[in-house]
């Protein structure tokens, strides 16, 4: 099976000009994607009464309503607030609302009316042919940007019961959403948020078995309560390897993206690839921006053979394509894997 993951504005734009088309539906179905991430389109009342603009260009997020602070800085519905760097193209985390906090007085989650389960429904019924994946935050990325990075992880060290009960208010939410998803339909719920980057983790594993894995635990049964049919993924870049385990003890059916750059996609196969379903492996740090398009096809040869034996595989760019990568290394990747006509190896 084949995904395009967190597609930039400059590679749809692209895809688009070589397709003759403005649609993104056309692209993904010229490229052969199986999956499709939609939106659930649900509202902040509070928060949208306070906007005073739209995020423009190509950075992520743009197209989203905002406050805005001054014309590169804004404050999203979490009250944490980003600033567009002087290339246009990326956004990096300045301020949350507890940063430097010792308690949660004055704060909770945002105000939130999520659409009815018929309305979820009609959106997802122009994708039936797809696999539907709806994406919510994994809590740990939240709490640090509304703490702040280096103020979260201190309290997770010397006060766990700030983090407890900012989690239990995190978590709520994102059961909330993820369970009405799953009880409308969709195939997927994506869990979403790095706990890693490429030398390790980014927390400890003691902290990771006591603060997520009973609630992610329950998250997980709450989606399969829901819709015992839908699907759980993990997302996390960076070298995560160290808690796959207690993932899959979670209930997690699928890992994106298995970073090529610090994971070795066949060693997590051979381990785990009985319990999980691997989604992603091609890298969008080398391969992809860099290399040939013959250097492509082999990554994308070389993940059927040695990753994809019995099954369990998707295909995909690791996360966003570079806004600079190549036309033609793009579509080798898609190419290849439609064009493929191998014979499954084994391992």
């Amino acid at each position: 099976m084949l995904d395009l993951i967190w597609t930039r504005q400059e590679t749809i734009d692209l895809l688009g000009r070589h397709f003759n088309t403005e649609s993104r539906e056309v692209i993904l179905q010229e490229l052969g994607v199986d999956f499709r991430w939609v939106a659930m389109g649900e509202s902040y009342p509070e928060f949208e009464k306070k906007v005073t603009g739209t995020l423009e260009g190509n950075v992520p997020g743009a197209g989203k309503n905002y406050i805005f602070h001054d014309s590169k800085t804004f404050e999203d519905e979490w009250g944490i607030v980003h600033r567009v760097g002087d290339d246009g193209r990326y956004r990096e985390w300045k301020n949350g609302p507890l940063a430097g906090k010792e308690t949660l007085e004055g704060w909770s989650v945002p105000e939130v009316v999520f659409p009815d389960m018929e309305s979820v429904q009609e959106t997802l019924a122009p994708y039936g042919d797809s696999v539907t994946v709806l994406e919510v935050p994994f809590p740990f990325k939240i709490a640090w940007h509304i703490c702040g990075y280096e103020h979260f992880l201190m309290q997770m060290a010397l006060s766990p019961e700030f983090v407890n009960q900012l989690y239990d208010q995190i978590y709520d939410f994102v059961t909330r959403k993820a369970t009405l998803g799953a009880k409308a339909g969709f195939d997927v719920i994506a869990v979403t948020g790095d706990l890693a980057g490429q030398n390790g983790m980014m927390y400890s594993t003691d902290m990771f078995d006591r603060f997520e894995v009973p609630r992610f635990t329950r998250l997980v049964e709450k989606i399969k309560e829901a819709n015992p049919e839908t699907k759980v993924l993990y997302h996390s870049d960076g070298n995560m390897e160290a808690v796959i385990p207690q993932l899959i003890l979670c209930g997690v059916d699928i890992i994106n993206p298995i970073q090529s750059a610090c994971m070795d996609p066949i060693a997590v196969k051979e381990k785990y690839g009985d319990k999980i379903t691997l989604h992603g492996t091609v890298s969008v740090q080398d391969t992809i921006p860099n290399g040939s398009v013959e250097d492509v096809k082999n990554e994308v040869i070389h993940r059927i053979e040695k990753v994809g034996y019995n099954g369990g595989l998707v295909i995909s760019p690791e996360n966003s394509i570079p806004y600079d990568a190549p036309l033609e290394n793009i579509l080798a990747v898609y190419e290849t894997v439609r064009s493929y006509s191998g014979e499954d190896p084994g391992p």
